[in-house]
């Protein structure tokens, strides 16, 4: 597939419903940040979101062990491989939960659906709050509302996410969930699932 193909798919691949576009916010006021940085990562994952992160973790120093929330219904499949790499390269924590802005604190609740899932992978530890969830469903490219995607487009996009699962330490069985589950469907995993196929570090 010549490069400049790549570069149009990787701009179609959605792996949800188009939302509000992702924005990243550091806080101080949950208790779990008193000792490290924290990030809320909110909103659709589209390709700028890796550079995007990038710039806002120079400004604001953030670094290894700090906390990234996200909550997420998912976006740019490619672009949030590359959030996952960026978020692994700079040394941090994931963590599935939203955010409650009236009262400072982080709630048990929120969620990290479709292409989220590769962002969140990209913590070194991962946990995901207790009534969370997190959901994986097949790739497909979103135009005027139809969701398509050849047979070679959709082989190469899951090449590169059975490479970004490996190197980031969880295991295919995942993949093999998402490959059964239709784009317009999601598969919650549960508890015990994520533990068994290493999406979390920590209960």
């Amino acid at each position: 597939m010549r490069p400049a193909a790549l570069v149009v798919i990787a701009a179609l691949v959605f792996t949800a419903f188009p939302a509000a576009a992702m924005t990243f916010e550091k806080i101080t006021g949950p208790a779990e940040c008193a000792a490290r940085a924290c990030v809320v990562a909110s909103g659709e994952i589209d390709g700028r979101d890796a550079q995007d992160f990038q710039r806002f973790a120079r400004a604001n120093d953030i670094g290894p062990g700090d906390l990234v929330a996200l909550d997420s219904g998912g976006g740019n499949l490619v672009g949030s491989l590359a959030l996952g790499a960026a978020f692994r390269k700079a040394g941090l924590a994931t963590t599935v939960r939203s955010y409650d802005r009236a009262s400072g604190g982080f709630r048990d609740t929120g969620s990290c659906a479709s292409a989220c899932v590769y962002a969140f992978l990209g913590g070194v530890e991962r946990s995901v709050a207790p009534h969370a969830r997190l959901g994986v469903h097949q790739v497909a490219a979103a135009t005027d509302e139809t969701w398509t995607l050849s047979a070679s487009d959709g082989q190469w996009l899951m090449s590169l996410a059975a490479v970004h699962l490996g190197r980031m330490g969880a295991k295919l069985e995942l993949l093999t969930l998402a490959l059964r589950t239709r784009p317009n469907d999601m598969r919650w995993l549960s508890d015990e699932e994520l533990v068994r196929y290493d999406v979390v570090t920590a209960g």
